[in-house]
């Protein structure tokens, strides 16, 4: 709570100094942030959580291995650019070998480690394959569910398309598979509410009432489908097809079944270059136990350490 009246104080004192607003994402003050900057100028960044956070979950308080900063928007607006999005647009990645070679790495060791957002839950075994029927013998199709009020729902153009269209489009589209719905970590804790009425979902589909590590779940699928979740990416990750129903920061790149449009985004990059410009270019690593800054692997080897 005490972070935010830090934020208003410093966008008011900002006012007379050197007008560098600051707040976090789309909440009240990033958005004061945004308003200060457009009226009287001066910069404007935007803080929001990492896509390696933490250990345990926001809500509960376990500190943040990482962070983006953002001086244009921020990752999940899609109705205005960022500085990821320019990024994806303009960075020459086949020049930067090492770069990508830092991507591949990453990649390799989240899916060997099952490393996440957040890494509090347990991972899949074999009595949840069994509880759950998770065996292949038919396709695997998961639908992601978000947490009610998500900022990526209200401005991940997300709104096209309502809950029961992309369910509906996951039976049609899927007709001989099996269908999941995953429910979101914090709804498990009580403390949010999730995008989808669970009680009223067709009985067909499956719903995963566990906290559950997202990457190796993720690995007993084939296809998931979306609206603007992060997981959507670790599903690419995992080698997943994914099936978008808003446009989060990876969508409209030529990685994703895209069912919502953004003429912004102009090229078609790969997997690897989407997760280069937004887990290593775009964010911000700090390791919070031994008080210093860190990078991409190390905070990998961190995380697999202290769990």
């Amino acid at each position: 709570m005490l972070y935010r009246y830090r934020y208003y104080i410093n966008n008011f004192l900002q006012l007379f100094y050197k007008r560098k607003f600051a707040g976090w994402g789309r909440k009240k003050t990033g958005r004061l942030a945004l308003w200060c900057h457009a009226k009287f100028g001066g910069t404007v960044r935007l803080y929001e959580d990492g896509f390696i956070r933490s250990l345990g979950l926001g809500v509960d308080g376990s500190p943040a291995f990482s962070v983006v900063v953002d001086d244009i928007g921020i990752y999940y607006d899609a109705t205005m650019p960022s500085r990821l999005e320019n990024i994806l647009n303009s960075y020459d990645f086949v020049a930067d070998n090492g770069l990508l070679a830092t991507a591949r790495e990453a990649m390799m060791l989240i899916r060997k480690y099952n490393v996440s957002k957040y890494n509090n839950a347990p991972e899949v075994d074999e009595k949840f394959c069994q509880k759950y029927n998770l065996y292949k013998s038919k396709k695997n199709i998961l639908i992601i569910a978000q947490t009610a009020g998500d900022s990526s729902l209200e401005y991940g153009l997300a709104n096209h398309y309502s809950t029961d269209d992309m369910l509906e489009a996951a039976i049609l589209e899927n007709p001989l598979a099996k269908i999941y719905l995953k429910i979101h970590p914090d709804v498990f804790t009580g403390k949010k509410q999730s995008d989808i009425d669970i009680a009223n979902i067709p009985e067909n589909i499956a719903v995963i009432t566990e906290n559950i590590n997202p990457v190796s779940l993720l690995k007993h699928f084939d296809k998931v489908y979306t609206k603007t979740s992060g997981m959507g990416f670790e599903a690419l990750l995992s080698g997943c097809e994914c099936v978008c129903f808003g446009m989060p920061y990876y969508a409209g790149w030529g990685i994703t079944d895209d069912r919502v449009k953004c003429d912004r985004r102009v090229r078609k990059l790969s997997i690897e270059e989407v997760f280069a410009a937004a887990y290593i270019l775009y964010s911000r690593y700090y390791n919070p136990y031994k008080k210093r800054q860190s990078n991409i692997i190390d905070t990998i080897t961190e995380i697999v350490k202290r769990r």
